[in-house]
């Protein structure tokens, strides 16, 4: 059974406002020593990059201005070189390109929730 591409896009919102939340008001060195704060964070990247590689190509390109590759090499480089994962990139992807994706990602669900089913 395969799963509605739109949950997808549900869990990338999901996760990407869990980031916002996880990192508002901190700063560089207060979010690299926060263990759990941290691990949060690139558990949540993780999320964000796995459901970017579910959505389907029509709906990435009604989006052309987010970066898509971004979020799925972060999950890449998270679930298959961990231990070459640096703070300060996982801090620029948190709270640079985060909010970006977030608000494309919102963009299109609010756009397919306007539309008839099936993109």
């Amino acid at each position: 059974m395969s799963r509605d591409w739109l949950l997808y896009l549900d869990d990338l919102v999901e996760s990407a406002e869990k980031v916002e939340r996880f990192v508002r008001g901190c700063s560089f060195e207060t979010f690299a020593q926060d263990e759990m704060r941290f691990d949060a964070v690139l558990f949540n990247l993780a999320l964000i990059g796995e459901a970017v590689k579910k959505l389907p190509e029509d709906v990435k390109a009604a989006a052309p201005g987010a970066d898509w590759t971004g979020p799925a090499r972060m999950r890449d480089l998270i679930a298959h070189h961990y231990f070459s994962v640096d703070a300060k990139i996982v801090w620029g992807a948190a709270s640079i390109h985060v909010p970006a994706l977030l608000r494309h990602a919102r963009a299109l669900r609010a756009r397919y929730d306007s539309e008839p089913r099936g993109h």
